[in-house]
């Protein structure tokens, strides 16, 4: 049976939290809720700094809209693997707070005002499983255009290794990312196109238009993840001849052959071949971290490189363009 120590300071109508606040409390706390108090800005690393074994942290309902502190080698939280913000002000993604959290396995910002999702925004916590940004825009204020997101916003959840022994691996990837209630009609998803670990998409609740460049996107990410599936509630809200179906019933009826006017629209071949420093102003890595591209990035984009002059160098077959407006446009130039 297994016994987790919780430490409870919920509905208190607290506002500020003293840096040493948890001095002398017990080191075997592994669950703090902070949850429906008053709160709008946090030192997160500094406050926890004394919790060693500090897994989940629930902050729900305050009105934080900032939880940064100075990252250092002591300022760190490596045992946290939940934070969940859900019902704050955050009208971006904390991106340079989540350095703090390398371990981090569950991120929560539910209901906030998040309007952007910039490049690598979740970079610095590389072993997310799961991303939940859902109902932001259109939560309670009711007011607000549509949640963007930038074409490189999950670079950095690649799956990676984390042990090897002889005939096995251990592997470890972004599995749910929630994207639902955001007013999204065309949800960029190319920066997931090399996330083979996902299980789950949540799309529903937005106006989705299922044309070329949607569907195509979905089924590039399900023959990727081949154990991806697509919220079962998602639906289509246009064009009008798939208005009411489900995306996964649609996907299934689609042939690519972009009769609905859309022109076909598939991601770079590698979308996260970026420096992390081009990372938006509200979603930047430490500027130690942003500033380097990783062996990894300089590796693939060599070898990207490299098939692209191999490419160039052979004779070029006559292509069969899928769609009507692209093969006008290549007619044109």
């Amino acid at each position: 049976m297994l016994i987790f120590f919780r430490y409870r300071m919920d509905h208190n109508d607290v506002r500020l939290v003293d840096d040493d606040a948890f001095r002398g409390v017990g080191p075997e706390i592994e669950i703090v809720d902070m949850s429906h108090n008053r709160l709008v800005q946090f030192k997160l690393a500094v406050v926890f700094r004394y919790l060693t074994r500090l897994r989940v942290l629930r902050m729900r309902y305050n009105s934080l809209v900032d939880i940064d502190s100075p990252i250092t080698s002591d300022n760190t939280l490596p045992t946290v693997l939940e934070l969940d913000l859900t019902g704050n002000e955050f009208d971006h993604v904390p991106s340079e707070s989540l350095a703090s959290l390398p371990a981090l396995r569950r991120l929560i910002l539910r209901d906030n005002r998040i309007y952007h999702i910039g490049a690598s925004a979740f970079a610095s916590s590389a072993f997310l499983e799961l991303v939940d940004i859902g109902a932001n825009r259109f939560s309670r204020s009711g007011a607000g255009g549509p949640l963007t997101i930038d074409s490189q916003a999950f670079c950095g959840l690649e799956p990676r290794a984390l042990s090897r022994s002889p005939g096995m691996t251990d592997w470890t990837g972004l599995q749910q990312v929630r994207l639902d209630h955001n007013g999204l009609t065309h949800p960029e998803l190319c920066s997931l196109m090399g996330v083979w670990t996902l299980v789950d998409i949540d799309l529903s609740g937005n106006p989705l238009r299922c044309d070329c460049l949607l569907l195509a996107a979905l089924r590039r990410l399900t023959d990727t993840a081949v154990g991806l599936r697509v919220d079962h509630a998602t639906q289509c809200a246009s064009p009008d001849r798939l208005a009411g179906q489900t995306v996964a019933e649609a996907l299934r009826q689609w042939q690519p052959a972009c009769a609905d006017g859309g022109g076909m629209h598939t991601c770079d071949e590698a979308p996260c071949v970026v420096p992390l420093s081009l990372a938006s102003s509200s979603s930047s890595l430490p500027s130690k971290t942003g500033s380097a591209v990783t062996p990894c990035i300089c590796a693939v984009a060599l070898a990207c490189a490299l098939v692209r002059i191999v490419a160039w160098t052979q004779p070029k077959p006559r292509r069969v363009c899928a769609c009507r407006t692209t093969c006008l446009k290549n007619a044109r130039n």
